[in-house]
């Protein structure tokens, strides 16, 4: 048996650094932990994971279209509705589902997330 470990890379255009910390950091409440590059940026989340984000300038990343085929990954938290309704006042692209009973959306230049309850619910 293998386990994924508790780290992610993702690459975005530098024109999205701005708001992608403004989320991860502001938003999301992510701890920002010290980078050993300057084109990279570490967000801790609770329980220790880690999202590090390269951001370039000149070289091709995904599409917004192209993220959307991507993987895409789930955020747990208490209140599901009230982080919901925080990321809207944001400004996140909702992303429409078949599954109504979770808010879906795309981060700046980014993956899709799914937001779930930390009860384990499916």
């Amino acid at each position: 048996m293998t386990q994924i470990g508790n780290h992610l890379k993702m690459t975005l255009a530098s024109a999205h650094r701005a708001r992608t910390r403004e989320l991860y950091g502001d938003v999301l409440g992510c701890r920002v932990l010290e980078s050993p590059r300057p084109e990279l940026d570490l967000f801790e989340f609770e329980g220790g994971f880690v999202l590090g984000i390269f951001y370039v300038a000149n070289e091709p990343v995904l599409s917004d279209d192209e993220q959307l085929r991507a993987t895409w990954l789930e955020l747990k938290t208490a209140d599901p509705k009230a982080l919901e309704a925080k990321l809207v006042r944001f400004g996140v692209k909702p992303v429409p589902f078949s599954d109504p009973s979770r808010f879906y959306f795309q981060a700046p230049g980014g993956p899709v997330f799914r937001v779930a309850p930390l009860d384990g619910a499916l």
